[in-house]
């Protein structure tokens, strides 16, 4: 039986078928080709690598961002000389505005000589849901963050904003408008369908700080369900036309009920673009399955990739969800949840050869690595997928019942062959970061930096949130072994 896709670069639309890592010391001649007995020692290598300390599990914890109202953080990166940027949200009051911040942190602490203390926060207010800011850090230094935000004559509409710091935390004027660019991608026509409006949900700088954001707007087709769109900016904010039509590439499936979510979106080596997420489409029987699709520099489909571009099958029978994936040479490890049957997720991780978008059917099982955090079927959520160095894939979320009694913070680190990493305790470690306040305890954003992963979430409190006891930074930080 054939399949159809519908693939839409702005208004053209067509149908297709679609079926670090610490080295061993080394004495080295540097000054001649050919050793000179007199005065050149040759290379001389260690007998063995350098021992590792032994993994200890990490204490989690709170980077204060706001004393009297919610506050998470969702995103992370690496910074310069072992340090990491780290991207969220942070309201003064318990309803008042939740304003887009930066926080710079070292292993031991934050940095105080980034914006107050080390916190950045900026007048950007946030308007957007889990998994809406994300960070990445241009070849200049220069720090990019995205972020949903409310349109500024609808408040019923959404848009992204594409903000630019120095490295001192302070948004960089020469950025888009006063360091601020605003991407309205379409135009909600119901307020009630929250398909229709924009979303950030992901962030890449290629070569030469060119700008690539992954986001949702409502679909071109039917008006009524949403759509995968990349958007190019220069380096300096400006939307770049000579990519795709007019500066952006969309997917839209077509379906009435074809709802997508976007998620991660990574710029590879030749300057191709592999984005990523899940779909629920017919040609998945309308559940939610994996899409990762590529395209060319220029902003077209890369047809040689899986079926005509995009790869988008059922996994799992009732759902399957990739959040993001690491990108390992020509590997793709993606990371995600979902489940053949019941109501309870697990976590799932897929592998794909980033040249022919073709599945790796080796990879742990059957071609997944799946697996329950909980080890009691208690639900679980993959929200993340980054690449450490020697093949491994650190895989972040939560695992537990949302609220009743309390979901916790998960970390899992696989190897490259889709082994969970005992050198890392079981290779699952979970961290309740409250007692007894329900709420959803999350991870969402990770990065490496020197010698060390850091992972960021937040101690969820619930529905029911005071000014006591309301959602809070958290994070962990700990050696790579």
């Amino acid at each position: 039986m054939k399949r159809f896709v519908c693939l839409s670069v702005i208004g053209l639309t067509g149908c297709s078928n679609t079926a670090l890592s610490p080295g061993n010391d080394a004495a080295v001649d540097n000054d001649a080709a050919t050793p000179d007995a007199a005065t050149d020692a040759p290379a001389v290598f260690d007998a063995a690598p350098d021992a590792v300390a032994p993994f200890v599990k990490p204490t989690p914890f709170a980077i204060p961002l706001s004393a009297g109202g919610p506050d998470q953080l969702q995103s992370a990166v690496a910074g310069p000389n072992g340090t990491f940027y780290l991207a969220g949200f942070a309201a003064q009051t318990l309803t008042g505005a939740k304003y887009v911040t930066v926080v710079k942190r070292t292993a031991t602490g934050l940095d105080t000589t980034f914006g107050t203390a080390g916190i950045a926060t900026t007048a950007v207010e946030f308007a957007g849901g889990s998994d809406e800011i994300d960070i990445a850090v241009q070849p200049s230094g220069k720090i990019i963050v995205a972020a949903t935000v409310a349109n500024a004559t609808n408040s019923a509409d959404r848009d992204i904003a594409v903000l630019r710091l120095g490295t001192d935390g302070k948004l960089d004027t020469t950025f888009g408008t006063s360091g601020v660019r605003i991407l309205d991608l379409n135009t909600a026509v119901d307020a009630t369908l929250a398909a229709q409006r924009d979303a950030s949900r992901g962030l890449a700088i290629g070569a030469g700080g060119i700008i690539y954001v992954h986001g949702i707007q409502r679909g071109l087709l039917t008006r009524t369900d949403s759509d995968f769109a990349v958007v190019r900016l220069t380096e300096n904010g400006t939307v770049d036309t000579t990519f795709g039509t007019a500066g952006k590439f969309t997917v839209d499936f077509g379906s009435p009920s074809a709802n997508a979510t976007a998620r991660g979106i990574h710029v590879m080596s030749d300057g191709s673009i592999i984005a990523g997420g899940y779909a629920s489409s017919s040609i998945s029987g309308d559940t939610p399955q994996p899409v990762l699709y590529k395209l060319t520099s220029a902003g077209a489909l890369d047809t040689a990739f899986a079926e005509k571009g995009l790869f988008h099958a059922t996994v799992l029978t009732l759902q399957t969800e990739v959040y993001d994936f690491a990108v390992h040479g020509t590997n793709l490890v993606t990371g995600g949840y979902g489940r053949n049957t019941g109501t309870t997720n697990d976590w799932i991780s897929l592998r794909f050869d980033s040249a022919t978008g073709k599945r790796d059917m080796t990879w742990g099982t059957s071609g997944a690595v799946f697996f329950d955090p909980s080890g009691t079927n208690l639900g679980s959520n993959c929200r993340n997928s980054i690449a450490l160095p020697n093949g491994k894939t650190l895989l972040l979320g939560s695992t537990g019942p949302s609220n009743t009694p309390q979901q916790n913070a998960v970390f899992s680190i696989v190897t490259g062959t889709g082994a969970l990493d005992t050198s890392y305790g079981t290779g699952i470690n979970v961290f309740p970061f409250g007692t007894g306040e329900g709420g959803s305890d999350q991870f969402w954003g990770g990065a490496t930096s020197g010698n060390y992963i850091i992972a960021v979430g937040f101690k969820g409190a619930g529905t029911t949130q005071t000014e006591q006891l309301n959602d809070d930074a958290y994070g962990v930080i700990f050696p790579l072994q």
